[in-house]
């Protein structure tokens, strides 16, 4: 800090101390031979182990000019009054000042970011105490906001609700105490028979001043509750409350409040266990805890607790987010300087409240996460370290006016009171269960292993479609949708969907039906037996191989047979390719006539073209559809004119089709994305509507689907494969636990759901995800988890490390095969490496980048760039997906990770995963 950099005007003494503890981030960054320094109204005392010319030379640096070195005074500004310091050397002091107490007068001087470098000799870990862990007994929760009525209260008794009403438990037990000491909430909701003769006021004041010993104490108050609890439908249902105060005249003379009990030099926890002990003198679950709005010293010895679970409540109005947004940057200021094993539980909850449909759609619902996130940033883009809820709107609340309508109304309360239900699950679960050391079904580690390691074989035969021929084809509903439109009509149509998204592998599954009839019984179409066709492939993979009784010339020939046509003039994969490298080189004048004689050809029908080949069938009474796939393998570069002209007539030929009379073929156009997005230049939109029933999709319910049936296959599970087809989206998720948990954690703890985890990992930030993703995420991660030694996680085949491990792989290898298959993608890493630009950070800007117009579009549309259309803030709001970002070697910034997390939020908020 240079001389003068203060921002204190020195008035008062108090003000040289306000100056120093920000310079020294609350004593905790003293220099190297400064032991420690008390200020008092008539001076400073500092203790020194070296001569006094370089604290001499440190204050100076502070303070500059107003500290006359020759004096050792500090010049204060009123009055030009002198204050004294007394260097002290060799001495050894008794101070307690470094020690710190858990409350906002000293937290606010704790660093938002940074550790102390080398020359500073103090650690902040020994100037943050940290409390002993409570060993049995109830859990501890809070609720906080900074500025009232942002349904605060209303937002606790949901949590509450929850409690009482979960029905996995024999029996509930819960205490609510208003610790809202200047505008109590839930005290008011008290009716006389209900009304306790104590009050957390009392509470305070016997706990700072004991009658007797703290245990007479805690058993009185234990004892009145008892006389006044809530049985909420049967004896096993009670609830325990203690009212802030037994009159409002009892607030206005508070003598001791918890700011009191907080500067208890030997334990300033003390509060938090006096109530933790009163719990469990009550026996109950859970303590839930209502404390007083804004930056005030009557919650802050709760807030600090990092062994509370603590949610925070706001509003999206602007001054309840940024209020929050500095109680989120405290809270990390002091969080992130306890001990590694502590970050864990100390992640907060913050509860979006009075949402609805309106404020979200007018920008302020995405301000509020970037600007909340960012208060309190993660080291993992993927694993916000606040954990989002939303609570809406809902007028019916307004009116409640008693504890037992609380709790009947807040059931209703639909998505905060089931995310409030899930977590009083927890409550009933045993520690053995909550550190997953011995869960009711657990594997052992060989058991583990052996699991994980057939999984990653399966993985690895259906990564890639011409490795898995016996692999289960999927009913996804693209498929299904297929089915549903063409059973009683050939099908003619385009099949777009992005790499990755199991084009090649579904026209296999096509080819080696040989029919359509048995292709839909596949995807478990009813077939009423109207309608049937042989399937004829006219273009393929290059990774398909071609052999004489392959798949390829099994179908075609028996197409033939069927119409007694020889098979003479079909072609070989390495034929097409060559014709199609001739087109190119010597372009015919009309790629649809190319097309067209392709097709006939092989048929030894060249010269008739598509309507005397038609009029053939209707001779023969049947029926053909033509299978196209592999067009990125004939065509590399789709910004090359005539490449752009053949595909176009391709993908033009299901309307020529369409034109026949009396109509006897079909055909099927497994196309990219991005070759249609390139080569389309006009009405591409009504395009992709026309064809997007049958795009091939991955969403939430058909990705879950997936990995169930790969865990079959593995034996993870004793079904069918196919028996993922019929489970409904809450069955799949619960099954799934057997392979990845719950939560990437225990049950108890805030870490992100397993399924939703994934989904979020594996997607762009438009939501899109490929099954080849999924697959590849399945494979590194089964590799990884089958030589984890650990005994832990025995509840899951699937660890958490194991799979926050396996995202790089699949980012690196996502992005080495698609650079070299997706030439845009190819020509952005070209360019940047040409400029040697490296570890870009996200987000950033276009020209950062080297991304001109066209080209960055062309990266958007295929998933790898993803912008910030709502960011108003410079021009660096280009974002890419962390399924590319490690492949990419792009880096994080501050800024990026809570911005990430925001912008995931806002576009896939609202999967049900």
């Amino acid at each position: 800090m240079n001389a003068q950099s203060h921002t204190h005007p020195l008035l008062t003494w108090l003000d040289v101390e306000r100056v120093l503890k920000q310079h020294t981030a609350l004593w905790s960054r003293l220099p190297q031979g400064i032991i420690s320094i008390d200020c008092y109204a008539d001076g400073m005392e500092v203790y020194c182990s070296s001569d006094e010319s370089g604290v001499s030379a440190w204050l100076e640096s502070i303070f500059g000019q107003s500290y006359q070195r020759e004096l050792k005074k500090i010049k204060l500004r009123i009055g030009h009054s002198l204050y004294p310091v007394d260097i002290i050397i060799n001495s050894v002091t008794s101070s307690i000042q470094n020690q710190g107490y858990p409350l906002w007068s000293e937290v606010t001087y704790l660093p938002t970011k940074g550790a102390p470098s080398d020359n500073e000799q103090a650690s902040t870990l020994a100037q943050i105490r940290v409390p002993s862990k409570w060993g049995a007994g109830p859990e501890v929760i809070s609720f906080h906001s900074f500025k009232g009525g942002v349904g605060r209260t209303t937002s606790l008794m949901t949590f509450v609700a929850a409690c009482i009403h979960e029905s996995k438990a024999p029996s509930r037990k819960i205490l609510v105490i208003d610790a809202d000491l200047e505008a109590p909430g839930v005290s008011f909701w008290l009716d006389h028979v209900n009304q306790p003769k104590v009050s957390f006021i009392q509470f305070l004041e016997a706990l700072h001043y004991p009658p007797s010993n703290i245990e007479d104490t805690l058993d009185y108050f234990a004892q009145e509750l008892r006389k006044t609890s809530l049985n909420i439908g049967g004896t096993s249902r009670e609830l325990f409350i203690l009212p802030a105060a037994m009159s409002l005249g009892e607030i206005q003379d508070m003598p001791v409040s918890p700011e009191h009990l907080a500067r208890n030099p030997s334990n300033p926890w003390v509060l938090s266990d006096y109530i933790h002990k009163l719990g469990s003198l009550l026996n109950v679950d859970a303590v839930f805890i209502d404390l007083r709005a804004g930056l005030s010293e009557l919650a802050s010895p709760i807030i600090f607790d990092p062994r509370i679970d603590h949610f925070f409540v706001t509003t999206v109005a602007a001054q309840s987010v940024n209020g929050m947004a500095e109680v989120l940057r405290r809270l990390f200021a002091f969080n992130s300087r306890l001990p590694a094993e502590w970050q864990e539980d100390t992640r907060p909850t913050v509860i979006l409240s009075m949402l609805t449909k309106e404020l979200r759609e007018i920008g302020h619902y995405s301000l509020t996460l970037d600007t909340l996130g960012a208060a309190y940033p993660t080291s993992d883009a993927l694993t916000p370290d606040v954990q989002w809820l939303e609570a809406e709107f809902l007028s019916t609340l307004m009116s409640i006016s008693s504890v037992r309508d609380a709790l009947e109304e807040l059931q209703h309360s639909t998505r905060l009171y089931q995310y409030a239900y899930d977590w009083a699950k927890s409550l009933s679960l045993h520690p053995s269960e909550t550190f997953n050391t011995n869960p009711p079904e657990s594997h052992s580690v060989q058991e583990r292993q052996e699991l994980a390691m057939r999984l990653k074989k399966v993985c690895e035969a259906a990564e890639f479609a011409d490795s898995s021929s016996n692999a289960t084809l999927l009913a996804t509903e693209p498929l299904v949708n297929l089915g549903k439109h063409y059973i009683r009509e050939l099908p003619n149509t385009l099949i777009i969907g992005a790499k990755g998204a199991g084009k090649t592998f579904t026209f296999r599954q096509l080819v080696r039906s040989l029919s359509w009839r048995n292709f839909l019984t596949t995807i478990d179409t009813e077939f009423d037996g109207s309608l049937d066709a042989d399937i004829f492939p006219i273009l393929w993979s290059g990774n398909i191989e071609d052999t004489p009784h392959g798949e390829i010339k099994s179908s075609q020939r028996k197409m033939l047979e069927t119409i007694n046509l020889e098979s003479n003039q079909l072609l070989l994969g390495s034929q097409v390719s060559r014709l199609i490298e001739e087109a190119l080189a010597s372009p015919p004048e009309h790629w649809e006539d190319f097309w067209e004689h392709l097709i006939t050809q092989q048929f030894g029908l060249a010269d008739v073209g598509l309507v005397g080949l038609n009029n053939y069938l209707v001779k023969k009474s049947c029926n053909v559809i033509f299978v196209f796939d592999g067009i990125e393998d004939a065509f590399k570069d789709t910004t090359d004119q005539i490449a752009s002209s053949a595909i176009q007539a391709l993908l033009r030929l299901p309307s020529r089709i369409s034109e026949l009379e009396d109509r006897h073929i079909g055909t099927i156009v497994f196309v990219r994305a991005d070759y249609v997005q390139a080569t389309i230049r006009q009405n591409l939109g009504q395009l992709l509507q026309r064809y997007q029933p049958f795009r091939l999709l991955w969403n939430t319910e058909s990705f879950l689907r997936l990995a169930y049936m790969l865990s079959c296959e593995a034996g993870v599970f004793e079904d069918h494969p196919k028996s993922a087809e019929s489970l409904r989206l809450e069955q799949l998720k619960e099954k799934l636990q057997t392979l990845w948990g719950k939560k990437l954690g225990s049950e108890k703890s805030k870490e992100a759901y397993s399924a939703r985890w994934v989904y979020t990992a594996l997607c762009d930030l438009k939501g899109n995800v490929q099954a080849r993703d999924l697959v590849r995420f399945l494979k590194f991660t089964s590799e990884l988890e089958a030589v984890r030694p650990g005994t832990t996680w025995s509840d899951r085949v699937l660890s958490p490390e194991s799979m926050r491990k396996a995202i790089p792989l699949c980012s690196k290898e996502k992005v080495a095969e698609a650079k070299q298959e997706i030439a845009p993608l190819q020509r952005w890493i070209t360019l940047m490496e040409q400029s040697g630009i490296k570890n870009l950070k996200v987000p950033f800007s276009p020209e950062e980048a080297k991304l001109d117009t066209v080209l960055l579009h062309t990266l958007q549309e295929i998933g790898v760039i993803y912008e910030d259309s709502d960011d108003k803030q410079g021009n660096e709001r280009l974002f890419v997906p962390e399924i590319y970002r490690y492949g990419l070697n792009f880096e994080t910034s501050a800024a990026g990770r809570p911005r990430t997390q925001a912008l995931l939020k806002k576009n896939i908020g609202t999967i049900p995963l």
